[in-house]
């Protein structure tokens, strides 16, 4: 398979991670490499990302660093897709081609996260 872990699809949403495996499928058949490296995160998980790269301050005043400074993330604990089993990070040598795909396939995006797709319209399933 050109996509590798697939681990991660352990724990997503069943029709989210049917759509991943589409997108897997499809990105081998134009031979793009790249890796799952996040899928479903815990919340504990989550305010360990959310975390890095902040202060305790920023932390409190859920401050939007969109990468900057060494933050991962800007979902607090309960604000993320993969909280819920709606989304994950492809990272490597294809990323951006596999992305393109993902977006033209109807996955959503985070503009200024390079790696993430989620299901799209996830807010709506959990109530958010």
């Amino acid at each position: 398979m050109a996509v590798s872990g697939t681990s991660y699809l352990y724990g997503l949403w069943p029709p989210f991670s049917e759509a991943v495996r589409y997108l897997l499928a499809y990105a081998s058949y134009y031979n793009l490499e790249g890796s799952i490296v996040s899928g479903l995160r815990s919340l504990q998980e989550q305010a360990g990302l959310y975390a890095q790269g902040r202060t305790q301050s920023e932390i409190l005043n859920r401050v939007s660093k969109r990468g900057a400074g060494g933050s991962v993330t800007d979902a607090p604990p309960g604000s993320s897709a993969h909280n819920y089993g709606l989304a994950v990070d492809i990272e490597g040598r294809d990323q951006a081609r596999i992305i393109q795909l993902a977006r033209a396939i109807g996955f959503g995006t985070v503009s200024w996260d390079p790696a993430h797709i989620e299901w799209p319209g996830w807010q709506n399933l959990v109530g958010r």
